[in-house]
């Protein structure tokens, strides 16, 4: 034997195996892995791989503006690199073998996200297109409501993204890859046309944009911000002007532009696949002197002018049941959509509709369009009009922008301590951002967690139903989970599913807000079974756990009353957008978005916390007398009677306003 493995023959072929496992463990090999198609990249922003070992790739030089084609060439021509991890900060990149396959949730967010972005080669047998990354993809999240086609039994996200591309019924923007069903989901619309439907997904899903299509937006405007600058720069040049710089953005082939920053006194032009929609905040930085611009997506809106009314006509895609209202009159003049795609707001200039005269030729209102009856969400507008006194002629606008977000303090969770016969479980509720910790301030569209925590050492078993969302004033309230506990409307409260690991719940959200108020006042029923609680299934085949199905084994009985938690958080708006003021006859403009008195006083804002926190000492106290009663009376009864659950409820006024009541009740 020994001889035959000194036969230069046999070295030879145990070289040849040795190189064919080399090329099947280095997927990404252009010569092995993708012998009849290309490799191309798959870009995760704001994000890296955790528990991988990095090695050096390329460190930018002094002065340098940009890395990101240089590193992503370097790894493209490298059998050692299936993965890259790039920094804007620090000016490098690292490379690694190992791809985040089998281990998806390895891919975290970075602290902060602006940091880094984590990319993976991929190769593709279907046509693409010459950027420099094929798909974004975000991890946990999905569009809902807008799959255009969906196909089952798809083995892998590369295929399912592969088909987006191949799509010829329309234009493929996005997609979406349930693992534990194979099932893969495409959509003509993505998620900054379709800002509203865009949140977390329940399940392992996968969210990937196409970037071989346009993204929608242009021919719209860009937001400005001045004394601002890019943190992620993907490209950059020199230009003579704003506008210059602007063009270039439009005209870049490489990779979809969303944002630029100009730089007049060094006429420097950066530019920037990402921007404060994906990333946040953190993906711009103060800077003096430099003004940043990010794509705001186009609302097809058409203003008629009289002397005596404005009218403001929204055609959106889909149909339309949300409110459109004066900024400043916001129940004196509002009107609510009919679930129609063509949505009519008539304003009467001299009526309660906040219509006010600028300069001595122009009259101006500002309107928002709020995409939800009642609660504030990220992808809702603010829009300023302008009507001339001495001209009339309509105007399609395609000035617009996204409310955007500020930051402002949260009330501290709440604990309940149930007591019951059992083992006293306690009961934790806790608001959290997506690396599990406690918010101090929170803004409209921030992922958040809604966790509900109890001891593992408990008897009991949890599950969560009857949830609703009310503002400050305690005068609107939207339900978030049926009797069930199914969820009302998945878009904006999803159904609760368990830690992995423990028996506690959790829901994935994004934070939101009601119209006119910065509070947002969370009460949801937590009800108690005996070690597990079997969770239900609600529309759409998702699991819940919420209200138990009833068994036929009926020895089996509550031991401890449905318990109310209460928890609030204060969620305010803040704007891009400048108020230039009129340069044509009639139009729209992006303009700034206020806040409330209650937002700006500090004095008010404790005021509310602690008046909040008070209320809640009182449930606490009321709910424990409640228990204690329902213990007492337990010792004259043999068996539980489950009528006489004891659950907080608060019977609210009517809505501040006709409209409110006539559809809402």
């Amino acid at each position: 034997m020994d001889d035959v493995r000194q036969d230069p023959k046999f070295k030879t072929k145990k070289n040849l195996l040795l190189g064919l496992a080399y090329c099947l463990t280095f997927l990404q090999t252009a010569l092995c892995q993708c012998p009849l198609g290309s490799t191309s990249f798959e870009k995760v922003a704001g994000s890296s791989l955790r528990g991988t070992r990095m090695t050096p790739l390329y460190k930018g030089t002094p002065g340098e503006p940009s890395i990101t084609k240089e590193c992503l060439e370097r790894c493209r021509s490298l059998t050692d690199c299936n993965s890259m991890l790039l920094s804007y900060t620090a000016m490098n990149c690292m490379k690694s073998p190992m791809t985040s396959e089998g281990r998806r949730t390895d891919v975290t967010p970075s602290s902060p996200p602006s940091s880094t972005s984590y990319f993976e080669k991929i190769c593709l047998s279907a046509p693409r297109c010459d950027r420099l990354w094929t798909f974004e993809r975000v991890i946990g999240y999905e569009i809902s409501g807008f799959d255009h086609r969906t196909i089952p039994g798809v083995a892998s996200r590369l295929q399912c993204e592969e088909l987006c591309l191949r799509e010829q019924g329309f234009a493929c923007r996005s997609g979406e890859y349930d693992y534990a069903f194979q099932q893969c989901r495409l959509s003509s619309e993505d998620r900054r046309s379709q800002p509203s439907s865009y949140r977390p997904a329940f399940g392992d899903v996968d969210y990937f944009e196409n970037q071989c299509v346009s993204d929608g937006s242009s021919g719209c405007s860009y937001e400005e911000k001045p004394d601002t600058d890019l943190e992620h720069v993907d490209a950059s040049m020199s230009a003579n002007s704003v506008s210059e710089c602007q063009q270039q953005c439009d005209a870049t082939q490489t990779f979809l532009c969303h944002a630029y920053s100009y730089r007049e006194p060094a006429s420097t032009c950066k530019l920037s696949s990402d921007d404060t929609f994906n990333l946040g905040s953190s993906a711009v930085r103060r800077r003096m002197g430099t003004s940043y611009f990010q794509r705001s997506n186009c609302l097809d809106l058409k203003l008629t002018c009289t002397d005596t009314s404005m009218v403001l006509v929204l055609r959106t895609r889909e149909p339309f049941d949300g409110r459109i209202y004066s900024q400043n009159k916001p129940y004196a003049c509002q009107v609510y959509g009919d679930k129609q795609t063509v949505t009519k707001f008539a304003m009467d200039v001299k009526g309660q509709c906040g219509v006010e005269l600028e300069g001595e030729d122009h009259l101006t209102n500002t309107v928002v369009i709020q995409y939800h009856p009642l609660i504030q969400q990220k992808g809702d507008r603010v829009i300023k009009l302008y009507c001339s006194l001495f001209e009339e002629q309509n105007r399609t606008v395609t000035k617009t922008f996204r409310v955007a977000q500020g930051y402002a303090r949260l009330e501290p969770a709440v604990t309940a301590v149930v007591n019951a016969t059992a083992p006293t479980p306690n009961i934790r509720l806790r608001i959290t951002d997506i690396n599990g910790t406690d918010i101090t301030g929170t803004k409209i569209g921030e992922p958040l967690y809604f966790r509900i925590e109890i001891d593992e050492d408990s008897v009991f078993g949890i599950f969560a139903r009857d949830m609703t969302a009310r503002n400050g004033r305690g005068d609107l309230q939207i339900t978030l989970l049926d009797g069930d506990g199914c969820s009302a409307d998945p878009r904006i409260f999803p159904h609760f599913e368990k830690i992995p690991g423990t028996k506690s719940l959790q829901s994935r959200f994004q934070a939101f807000k009601f119209s006119e108020d910065p509070v947002v006042r969370f009460q949801v029923n937590v009800h108690f079974c005996l070690e597990e609680c079997n969770p239900i299934i609600c529309p759409g085949g998702v699991q819940s756990f919420g209200k138990r199905r009833k068994r036929e084994d009926m020895s089996e009985i509550p031991i401890v009353p449905d318990y109310p938690l209460v928890a609030a958080i204060v969620v305010q708006s803040a704007s891009y957008g400048n108020d230039t003021g009129p340069t044509d006859s009639q139009y729209i403009e992006e303009k700034e978005r206020e806040m409330s008195d209650e937002l700006v006083c500090t004095t008010k804002t404790v005021v509310v916390v602690s008046s909040l926190g008070a209320l809640f000492l009182q449930i606490g106290l009321l709910a424990a007398c409640g228990t204690c009663l329902l213990l007492t009376r337990k010792e004259h009864k043999p068996r539980y009677n489950e009528d006489a659950a004891s659950t907080i409820t608060e019977t609210l006024p009517p809505f501040g306003s006709e409209t409110h009541h006539s559809r809402f009740r």
